[in-house]
């Protein structure tokens, strides 16, 4: 185990990055947004602004604080239960609940963390690992010449353990 886990030290951003970087727009509906991570099985992305520069990362985590938040409780917006429930392809029209919930009038831009933690592309896995697990994130986002190039997530690190 030792030696596997000695070539996880080896191992760059670049050689276990996902470089298909899904974004989405700070005027979107946290609806839009659930919908999109969704059909996309995806928790995370970074966000752009109208233009096109990124300026934040919007999460799973930021839809369940927002929905924790006493103004927004469960009893008030039933798609919270529909996402709790299921990641399976069925659509909010669907279920008959669109009108009435708290994301419809809500946007990307009130839910997002302001703030994007990048990796250089040269970076080690290992120290990605470390400042995911420092940092309390689920995904960081590799860049070249300071410019965001893809993405890589706790999946990512995971898989490649499981592997070695």
């Amino acid at each position: 185990m030792g030696q596997k886990m000695a070539h996880l030290n080896h191992l760059k951003a670049k050689q276990i990055m996902s470089s298909e970087l899904l974004t989405v727009s700070e005027n979107w509906s946290i609806q839009t947004l659930i919908e999109f991570f969704n059909r996309h099985k995806v928790t995370g992305a970074p966000v752009l602004s109208a233009r096109q520069d990124f300026i934040g990362v919007v999460s799973l985590s930021d839809i369940l604080n927002f929905d924790e938040n006493p103004q927004h409780k469960l009893s008030e917006n039933p798609l919270t239960q529909f996402y709790y429930n299921t990641l399976e392809g069925v659509s909010v029209d669907d279920l008959g609940i669109a009108s009435g919930n708290q994301h419809m009038d809500h946007l990307v831009s009130e839910i997002m963390t302001p703030e994007i933690i990048t990796a250089d592309i040269e970076c080690s896995v290992t120290e990605i690992a470390k400042t995911m697990h420092s940092r309390g994130i689920h995904r960081i986002f590799i860049t070249e010449n300071e410019k965001i190039k893809g993405a890589i997530s706790t999946l990512d690190i995971l898989r490649l353990v499981a592997e070695s």
